[in-house]
């Protein structure tokens, strides 16, 4: 070797020199990057999948979220419905206390005017039974005098227009 320029004790003290490196290199620091690089490998795949729990559990409160607003919306449609019915029912009920209302008014006004008209009645019977009586004591009055009993029965006549 000596004729290529080399030394071999040198080239063999290098090497051993090499050897030492590569092994103290290895444990020193290639094990502790390697498991550096594993643990941040581990540390990446675990987020990944807290990630994907998080997704997973995003969509599961998204989906219970639209179920309760559906539910809330079901709930607050029913709500509407029982009011309009309620509403139905009052305005049902308002209405027939109305017509009650108007058919006691048109009763209470048909028997007023029932007992006017019996009054206007009652008030022409006197009245006429009156004009009867005068007439009769003057046509009474008249016979006995057995004068003006034309005269009577115009003055008769004439006070009956006149009343009526």
């Amino acid at each position: 070797m000596g004729e290529l320029g080399l030394n071999l004790n040198l080239f063999l003290t290098q090497l051993i020199n090499f050897g030492v490196v590569v092994t103290v290199l290895s444990y020193l620091l290639y094990k502790p990057v390697l498991n550096m690089l594993r643990e941040r490998t581990e540390r990446i795949e675990q987020s990944l999948q807290e990630a994907d729990q998080v997704k997973q559990q995003l969509a599961n409160a998204r989906r219970d979220y639209d179920a309760e607003i559906a539910r809330a919306r079901q709930e607050a449609a029913g709500i509407l419905s029982q009011a309009q019915d309620r509403a139905r029912a009052q305005e049902a009920e308002i209405i027939a206390q109305a017509r009650q209302d108007a058919d006691r008014i048109r009763s209470d006004a048909r028997e007023q005017a029932l007992q006017e008209r019996d009054q206007l009645l009652r008030e022409v019977k006197d009245q006429l039974a009156e004009l009867v009586t005068l007439a009769a004591s003057r046509v009474l009055q008249a016979e006995l005098s057995t004068q003006g009993h034309d005269k009577l029965i115009e003055e008769s006549l004439a006070a009956l227009g006149r009343q009526n």
